[in-house]
């Protein structure tokens, strides 16, 4: 059994309407927002705070995880991206609990974080 980690909840300021907010361009507004924090939590309950792609029952059609293993999800992923379907948002449904790992690899930064800028010597350094 995995434990979660609450987060702190904000205060709620002000109710929008989210998906013509995201439309607009505005999706840091909605991930710093109440809103997205109560659908964080209930993807996290519902998937008993386990990430999905690490415990082998999700799978996006590109990535695989290198090993099954139980392992902590801290992060919840929209399976539709917020850009594409603004309805969407607060679809629970939508959700899908991830580690910090797993989330890198299926938005694919991962392959870019860890480069090593290799430094040519030239003569002149001498």
């Amino acid at each position: 059994m995995v434990t979660l980690n609450k987060k702190k909840r904000r205060k709620r300021r002000k109710y929008y309407n989210w998906a013509e907010e995201i439309a607009k361009g505005n999706t840091n507004k909605f991930y710093h927002s109440t809103d997205f924090d109560i659908w964080r939590e209930k993807v996290l309950e519902r998937d008993k705070g386990e990430c999905q792609f690490f415990a082998g029952k999700w799978d996006d059609g590109i990535h695989k995880p290198y090993t099954i293993k139980p392992v902590a999800a801290n992060t919840a992923h929209h399976i539709i991206p917020i850009k594409e379907r603004p309805d969407l948002a607060l679809d629970v449904n939508n959700g899908i609990s991830l580690s910090f790992e797993a989330h890198e690899i299926i938005e694919e930064r991962r392959k870019y974080r860890f480069k090593k800028n290799k430094k040519i010597m030239t003569k002149e350094q001498w």
